[in-house]
Order: structure tokens, then C-alpha cells, then sequence
């Protein structure tokens, strides 16, 4: 009897592990279903394998691996009753990859909230980065309202911040807590979420060109007026890719008509050319601006408006940048020139009302006070009111006027024609401050006044000795049967500043290039300096001196 139960206790020792090998056969069926997209039959296959008295820790795993199958078939209810139990079983190991199929279900139901809750709980790196990537992937067009109204709770996940940067990026104005929380987001580092390789070609300089020739309505540019200040501006960048091209330098230019339409800049936007751009020049009008300002910086694109001066919507952007100087560059260029050039303290500040002038004169006015300056007068000034504005500071009176230094903020010529009028018949004494502009007048002969004290703040200021600009006014007359206009002159200087900033030969990196490149002189102009900016901060106050254009 003894040896008899000796001999069974060995049979069924003996048997056991055949036994248990049979156990596993259905659980690892299932998973070979699941590798070919029969999801159906696996769950079926591992239902019994769910029942934690019966297997113990292979429970979990087989409730997991049944979760998958429901959730490859799209039952996401019932992904959710079998996971919810399952995330939150703090001794399996495998409970942040069931915390992110879970959030992935909530995902598909539309139900965003749980799933972010659901994702804050992952801890573990990889899979955190994966429910990321996910997040990224079912937000991007989720409403710039929801992303903001859940920026606190979700902050710290970096596919939500991504999603919100680009709606943002997307919209064509910016409300302030928008701008706000969109310069905060900026400065992430997304790594490569939500980018698209784009292969661009490293031996050609491309160049996007989109600016509305058709400001004031229309189509086409068969018909354009011959003063269009845009076509000018063309007329000048095309001429200037023609020459680098017959230099040698391999240059790809394509030019849009933005209409001042924003359905159109979107549409322009989806044309695959933009993509691999290497530069995108204009456009200029604020709402146009916003909308290329976003794609830029979307798809790290540098964009530079080549007009404006005004730059509060750039700050802390990484790609946008003023070809000009900036409404703060010009400031603190006049003050500088303010503290090493006049005698006296007190200032009268005139300006037309344009935006740029408007900001100008209130950037002066609060720098100059910091510097212990007065503002004697700070007046809106007209072709009627210029006049008016030049009595009340008296400067007629020579010595005994109320000002120190008059700073008129206009390009009208409406503005300029009674100030210049005004000074040659009274031989004002006071040193007088005009934009650079006002040299390209026609009716101003200024050496012609018994007292040379205009001074003309450059913004971006042609340099008239210079040798290439005669050559290019001739060239340019030789093509057109007409000189070039200002603006034709600062289309050609454009492309010629690009070409030195970018390319095969220097890379395309325009910021690092700015940096190294340091102060650059003008093909035409007196110069650039965008080290650490994203505006040219030189900004000389110019005399004329003997006839010719002097640093002061």
C-alpha cells in the first residue's frame, strides 16, 4: 500500500508540468491570433485566463493582452471596464502600459479629459513619451478654447502644449492671454513631435515671396499701377536674384500674390514650395503677418517682413524678423544721438498718425524721461497742423525756443514741403530730426539752408557714395526705362543681405550666421547688425556735410 501511494505521488509530480503546459496553450494561441488581426477569437481564447483566483498574476496579463484585442476591434467600453481595475494595481509592473491603452479609449470615445487624467499617472519614460506623441495626435484639432481653459491641469504634458502652440500658430489674430501663454510654449523643446520631414535641397538658396500686389483689390499683376509700392519692392528683389544668379550663386525664387486676402495666404501656405523654403519674404500688412508668423515658426522657416518697423508681435519668436530696425532700435539710436550730440534737455516730439510713428513717439518719450529729458510738447502733426506745431515750440525765436531738439516722426512729403518751407524762410537755428525718408524728396535742396541742422535717422538708409548703387541705378534704368523708387532700392539690398546670410556655401541657419557675421556693411545701405536680435539694431543718425551723408 505504501509503495503504491509512493508510486502515484511520482505520477502526478511526473504529469504536472504536462499539465501545465496544456493550461497555457489557449493564452498563447491568443496572442498568435492577435499578431494575425483575428481579435475576436483571442478574446475569446482568453476570457478564462482572466480569473485572478484561478491564475494569479497571469490574470492581469491576459486581462491586459484581452484589453488590446477590444481595443483593435473598437469596443472601448469594454477596454474600459477591463483596464480600469487593472491601472490601478500598484503591484503589477505593467501598470502604466494599461493606464495608457485605457487613455487611448477615452481618446477615441471623445472623452479628452479622462484620458489626459488617465496619462498624468504614468510615470515610467517611455511610456509616458508614447501617451505624449498620442495626445499630440488626437488634440491637434481640438479648440483653442478647450486647450486653454486646461492649460493648468495639463501643463506639464507635452503633446497638450504642442497641440495648443500650434491652434495658436493657426489663428489669424492673438488675443492677449493667448500671445501670453504662446510665448511661454515657445520655448519648450518638443523634440521631434508633430514635425515633418521635409528634404531640401542644401545646394539651393529657395526663397518664398509672398506679398499682397494686390493691396487695394484685384488679381493679377497685368494691370498694376505704375507707383505700386509693392511691385516697386519687387521689381528691386528681382533685379538683385538676377545678378547674384549671374554670379554664380544658385538662387530659386517664387513669388505669391497674396491679395490682402487671409483665405488666400492659407492657401498659399499649403503650396508644397513653401515648406522647403529656406526664406519667406513678406508679407507686411498685421493680419497677413500673424498667419505666416505662425506657419515660420511651425516649420522653423525663417520669415522676415521687409517693410515694417513695428515689432511687438515678434518678441521671443525664433524665426520672425524685421529687415528694418524696430520701433525700439530707432528709439534708442535717437536718444543715443540725444545724449552725445545736443545741448539742453528738452525735447518736442511731432508725429504723423501711423501706427509706427504713434509707437515711436511714445518709445522716445519714455526713454528720454528715464534719461532725465523734458517733453515739451508730444503732438499728432498733419499737413495742416505742422505748421501750428512748429510756432508753439517758437523756433523762430533762435536761441529762446521752448525745445532742444524737434523729432518730426512722418514719411509724408504733405508733412515735410511746409517743415522745409518753414525752416528756410526763418532760419531755425535748433537741430531738427526727420526720418531718413525725407532725402528721397524732390522739392528739398538742403544744403541750400543757411543752417544744416537736419539730421536724419536712418532706417536702413541708402549710402549715396556708393559705388554698386550707381551700378545698380543704371542697370536698373537700363531694364525699366525708369530709376528705382525707395522701395526698389530696399528690395534690391534684401536680397543681397540674404544672400549673405544664407546659402550652400554658409549654411542656412540664419540665426547663427547673424551672430558670427556680426556688423555687415550694405551692398547699398550703410549697413546691418542683427547679432541677438531679430531687427537691424544700427541705427546712425545721419548729417549732411559738404554733400555728403555723415555719422553724428
Amino acid at each position: 500500500m505504501r509503495y503504491f501511494l509512493l508510486v502515484l505521488i511520482f505520477l502526478v509530480n511526473a504529469l504536472n508540468p504536462l499539465f501545465s503546459q496544456d493550461q497555457f496553450t489557449g493564452y498563447n494561441r491568443a496572442k498568435t491570433l492577435m499578431g494575425y488581426g483575428n481579435y475576436t477569437d483571442a478574446m475569446n481564447l482568453l476570457r478564462p485566463y482572466m480569473d485572478a483566483q484561478q491564475f494569479g498574476k497571469l490574470s492581469q496579463y491576459a486581462s491586459y493582452h484581452f484589453a488590446r484585442a477590444a481595443y483593435q476591434n473598437g469596443q472601448y467600453m469594454l477596454v474600459e471596464s477591463v483596464l480600469k481595475e487593472l491601472s490601478t494595481q500598484e503591484n503589477w509592473e505593467n501598470k502604466d502600459k494599461a493606464r495608457y491603452l485605457l487613455a487611448l479609449a477615452y481618446f477615441q470615445e471623445g472623452r479628452n479629459i479622462d484620458a489626459l487624467e488617465a496619462i498624468t499617472k504614468i510615470t515610467e519614460p517611455v511610456v509616458k513619451e508614447q501617451a505624449e506623441n498620442a495626445t499630440y495626435n488626437f488634440l491637434k484639432n481640438a479648440s483653442v478654447s478647450f486647450l486653454m481653459g486646461n492649460i493648468r491641469k495639463f501643463n506639464e504634458n507635452k503633446g497638450f502644449m504642442l497641440a495648443l502652440k500650434e491652434q495658436i500658430e493657426k489663428q489669424t489674430v492673438m488675443s492677449t492671454d493667448e500671445r501670453a501663454i504662446y510665448n511661454q510654449i515657445r520655448t519648450i523643446d518638443f523634440g521631434n513631435k508633430g514635425t515633418e520631414t521635409i528634404k531640401k535641397n542644401s545646394q539651393t538658396l529657395d526663397i518664398a515671396l509672398i506679398l499682397p500686389f494686390n493691396y487695394s483689390g484685384g488679381k493679377g499683376v497685368q494691370n498694376l499701377a505704375p507707383n505700386n509700392f509693392i511691385f516697386e519692392l519687387f521689381q528691386g528683389i528681382q533685379f538683385a536674384a538676377e545678378e547674384l544668379t549671374r554670379q554664380g550663386i544658385t538662387l530659386n525664387l517664387k513669388s505669391f500674390d497674396s491679395e490682402r486676402n487671409l483665405s488666400k495666404v492659407s492657401s498659399i501656405l499649403e503650396d508644397p514650395f513653401l515648406k522647403q523654403a529656406d526664406l519667406i519674404i513678406g508679407p507686411i500688412y498685421p493680419e497677413e503677418v500673424e498667419m505666416v508668423m505662425g506657419f515660420s515658426e511651425r516649420n522653423r522657416i525663417p520669415f522676415i517682413n521687409p517693410l515694417s518697423n513695428i515689432d511687438e508681435k515678434y518678441e521671443g519668436l525664433n524665426f520672425a524678423y524685421l529687415f528694418r530696425p524696430s520701433i525700439s532700435n530707432l528709439s534708442d539710436g535717437i536718444i543715443e544721438f540725444a545724449r552725445k550730440n545736443i545741448v539742453g534737455r528738452r525735447l518736442a516730439i511731432g508725429y504723423s498718425n501711423t501706427s509706427r510713428d504713434e509707437l515711436l513717439a511714445k518709445s522716445i518719450a519714455e526713454k528720454a524721461q528715464r534719461f532725465g529729458y523734458s517733453i515739451i510738447r508730444n503732438d499728432p502733426v498733419n499737413g495742416r497742423s505742422i505748421l501750428d506745431f512748429l510756432e508753439r515750440i517758437q523756433l523762430k525765436n533762435g536761441d529762446l525756443a521752448n525745445a532742444d531738439l524737434v523729432i518730426i516722426l512722418s514719411d509724408d512729403p504733405n508733412v515735410a514741403a511746409p517743415t522745409f518751407g518753414f525752416m528756410e524762410s526763418q532760419n531755425v537755428k535748433k537741430p531738427i530730426l526727420v526720418m531718413d525718408s525725407w532725402l528721397f524728396f524732390n522739392f528739398a535742396n538742403y544744403e541750400m539752408l543757411e543752417e544744416q541742422n537736419f539730421h536724419f535717422v536712418s532706417n536702413n538708409t541708402v549710402q549715396f557714395d556708393k559705388p554698386n548703387l550707381e551700378k545698380f541705378r543704371e542697370g536698373f534704368y537700363s531694364k525699366h526705362i525708369n530709376y528705382p523708387s525707395f522701395n526698389a532700392h530696399l528690395g534690391y539690398e534684401l536680397m543681397y543681405w540674404a544672400s549673405q546670410n544664407l546659402g550652400p556655401q554658409i549654411g542656412f541657419n540664419l540665426r547663427e550666421n547673424l551672430n558670427s557675421n556680426g556688423f555687415q556693411i550694405g551692398r547699398i545701405t550703410n549697413g546691418f547688425d542683427f547679432r541677438n536680435s531679430n531687427s537691424n539694431r544700427f541705427v546712425p543718425v545721419l548729417k549732411l556735410e559738404n554733400g555728403m551723408l555723415l555719422y553724428k
